[in-house]
């Protein structure tokens, strides 16, 4: 069995036991390999420790129940391996900053990594600052309500619509994830910033793309590592992807996404950007 099979295996018994003690002895044990070796290799492969990794599971998996369901706090805690409420919350608040109760009343939505999603990053190739083996998902129709502007002026229009959210919030939108919608056609580029929001009834201060159901080649951008080199990198997966995937038009337009999430933090090193390239299938 390779190491990246090994590790892919201990990360679903992790998902899967995530209510039972977890230990790296255990786990090693499991997959018969010395408890030493297995942590050296585990922390390797993954970038942090057995422990960390399944602390940062568990607090996902509380944040998918507080937004799925209407368990109680306490049965949250046990259902992710705490054995009360108190230590749950303590764990919670100190990782993200809010209680649990104040994490679900402000309606966050939280999407989890797959192991999967996990295994491609860990084996992963970087161009740049672009893994060029980028996840394919599917989004439901995207509104995004916001300011429109230059495409070469972006910074501007940033601050235009971080000025107009301040006057006039979007009481509607679904996360405080920010979207940078880019639209190129013939020598023109132009660049939508905003927040993806329930509906397209929004305050006149704003304008809003409706932009239809469709797959995207999502790539992490590492923005300190080459934020400039993505498109050469996008371009490479687009004209050999295994797949048969072709860029899809929004009318005449070419378009893609920039989706900026918790993981972005500026110029900061490890600050990750996703940026979402619409595709279709070649006819």
């Amino acid at each position: 069995m390779s190491n990246f099979q090994s590790i892919k295996e201990s990360l679903e018994y992790i998902d899967n036991h995530l209510d039972e003690p977890i230990t790296f002895e255990l786990i090693a044990e499991k997959f018969h390999f010395s408890a030493y070796y297995f942590h050296r290799m585990f922390s390797t492969i993954v970038g942090k420790t057995i422990a960390a990794h399944v602390r940062d599971r568990r607090l996902m998996q509380a944040c998918i129940q507080l937004a799925e369901s209407n368990s109680p706090i306490i049965d949250i805690a046990l259902n992710c391996g705490y054995n009360s409420s108190q230590s749950f919350s303590r764990a919670f608040k100190k990782y993200f900053g809010v209680s649990p109760s104040e994490y679900r009343a402000a309606g966050y939505a939280p999407m989890a990594v797959t192991v999967d999603e996990m295994i491609r990053k860990f084996t992963n190739r970087l161009h740049g600052g672009v893994y060029l083996n980028p996840k394919i998902i599917r989004r439901d129709q995207l509104i995004i309500a916001g300011v429109s502007g230059d495409g070469y002026k972006t910074g501007e229009v940033w601050n235009a619509f971080e000025t107009c959210h301040a006057k006039i919030p979007l009481e509607n939108r679904l996360s405080d994830n920010g979207f940078e919608l880019r639209l190129y056609e013939d020598d023109c580029s132009k660049v939508h910033v905003g927040y993806a929001v329930s509906s397209a009834d929004v305050d006149e201060a704003y304008m809003v793309y409706e932009l239809p159901a469709s797959k995207y080649a999502s790539f992490d951008v590492y923005v300190a590592d080459g934020y400039d080199s993505e498109n050469n990198a996008m371009n490479e997966w687009l004209a050999d992807n295994p797949d048969g995937y072709t860029e899809k038009l929004f009318g005449n337009a070419h378009y893609c996404i920039e989706y900026y999430d918790e993981r972005f933090n500026g110029n900061e090193d490890g600050s990750i950007v996703e940026i979402w390239i619409p595709i279709e299938k070649k006819s």
